[in-house]
């Protein structure tokens, strides 16, 4: 099926398409995308948000969603779904179709969770590239902290960040955007998160940044989340 505009018309049917795509995330990081009870709801209206007055450009087939949201001067695309074999062809190449045809030479950011292989081959197969990845360490038995609290670490700075509202971890995240001096950084970090309430750490990490990498593996991340960017080119 050729790709078509969704809208706010779509608003029920979208947020149940993407829902599918959500549950089996949990799995893989069961405290960091832990849903809120009122995660269907929370989700519809910051869909419809998006839709009517947010300036998305949303894409629909009979079964695969794609939303890209305006960031900066081009486009954030997290919130679509496509069935793993169908993105490398079928829907997923009907959907960037439709996006290229829109919004071609826009540069985005395309987020893919390193669980979901097929969306990351996609990713690469439209001529995207890995600008950053996120390194997560969920905390176990920890929460109950407050978001926005800057935090000054040793060699980085940190900030506790609260979850979007379709997800309840039991406390915030504490972030480190760009540490400088990433073993002083993670050793206090690793102590100090569970007494901020924190109930998970994540790190930022730049393409290439090996070193950091390597470190953050010892002190038991993992990579969590590729963060793809470029143009918006046709297929």
């Amino acid at each position: 099926m050729i790709a078509v505009p969704a809208t706010s018309a779509d608003l029920d049917w979208i947020v149940s398409v993407l829902a599918r795509r959500r549950e089996p995330l949990v799995e893989y990081a069961p405290i960091f995308w832990r849903a809120a009870p009122d995660a269907g709801a929370s989700h519809r209206a910051f869909i419809e948000s998006l839709l009517t007055e947010g300036g998305a450009r949303a894409f629909r087939t009979s079964a695969s969603v794609l939303i890209a949201a305006p960031r900066g001067d081009g486009w954030l695309v997290d919130d679509a779904f496509v069935e793993g074999k169908h993105w490398a062809c079928g829907d997923g190449r009907d959907l960037w179709a439709a996006f290229a045809a829109d919004c071609h030479g826009s540069r985005v950011r395309f987020v893919c969770p390193t669980y979901e292989h097929d969306r990351a081959d996609y990713a690469r197969a439209v001529g995207l590239a890995v600008a950053e990845s996120w390194w997560l360490l969920e905390l176990p038995n920890s929460g109950g902290g407050e978001p926005g609290v800057n935090v000054p670490l040793p060699g980085a700075d940190a900030v506790t960040v609260g979850a979007p509202p379709v997800y309840a971890p039991p406390g915030p995240v504490l972030f480190l955007p760009a540490p400088d001096d990433v073993d002083a950084a993670l050793s206090v970090a690793v102590a100090k998160a569970p007494e901020l309430g924190c109930a998970a750490i994540v790190v930022n990490q730049r393409a290439g940044d090996h070193d950091l990498a390597n470190s953050l593996t010892s002190y038991g991340f993992r990579r969590h989340c590729d963060y793809y960017t470029g143009l918006v080119r046709s297929i």
